[in-house]
């Protein structure tokens, strides 16, 4: 009998360590895909959520707090963040689809967030360990799509960004390299919290593996100028 108090007793004090306030979550609950006694994979409609703003973060902000001017003196010029594509968005994050709908994404360990920038001579990666590319090449073929050629770890890859009207304020992103090509899809900063999230959080640590998104359904994608 007294082993059986003490199990229950145990068992109680854990569900009770387990368990997480509301509070405790970067954003409203508003739908729990999974849950789990670290966290929970959810999908949240409060597009005010401060989360979102980790999504895009301020590019000039970033570039100070990572002096990246001094680290990196080819990317100065990011500093004024100047563009040569006017009207055509310059920053941009992933559109993902689950169960028919489009959601961004906050990931459980935000190194994994990364968010890209289109400058005039490089595409960069707003992120702590960053990654940029040099671009040879930039054609704005029409006002809806921008061709890049790209210097992609030493080999040159074609990347020809086309807008779309639906899902509204995407575009979807093509590579070609060689014999290989993929095709992302990317929302642009400006639209971001037009957008649910699913958001995966551990709380105060990261989750053991990131949330699987659907694949995209090329079908559904309308063009701009369609």
């Amino acid at each position: 009998m007294r082993q059986s108090l003490l199990l229950v007793c145990l068992f109680s004090a854990l569900m009770c360590f387990s368990q997480f306030n509301e509070t405790a979550y970067g954003c409203r609950r508003d739908v729990i895909i999974s849950q789990t006694n670290y966290g929970s994979v959810y999908i949240t409609r409060d597009h005010n959520c401060d989360l979102y703003k980790w999504l895009c973060p301020d590019p000039l902000e970033w570039l100070i707090n990572s002096e990246i001017e001094i680290n990196f003196p080819e990317l100065a010029p990011f500093i004024s963040l100047q563009q040569s594509q006017e009207f055509f968005p310059s920053y941009w994050n992933e559109l993902h689809t689950y169960q028919d709908e489009y959601f961004v994404y906050g990931p459980s360990d935000w190194m994994a967030n990364r968010p890209e920038y289109i400058l005039d001579s490089f595409l960069v990666e707003i992120a702590s360990d960053f990654t940029y590319f040099r671009i040879l090449k930039k054609e704005l073929v029409t006002a809806h799509e921008l061709m890049l050629t790209l210097d992609r770890y030493g080999e040159q890859t074609l990347l020809r960004i086309r807008l779309l009207s639906f899902p509204k304020g995407a575009a979807v992103w093509e590579y070609s390299s060689n014999n290989k090509s993929w095709t992302e899809l990317k929302v642009a900063s400006d639209y971001i919290r037009t957008y649910d999230m699913i958001n995966n959080d551990c709380v105060e640590q990261k989750c053991f593996q990131e949330f699987k998104f659907d694949a995209i359904d090329p079908s559904r994608l309308v063009l701009m100028d369609k």
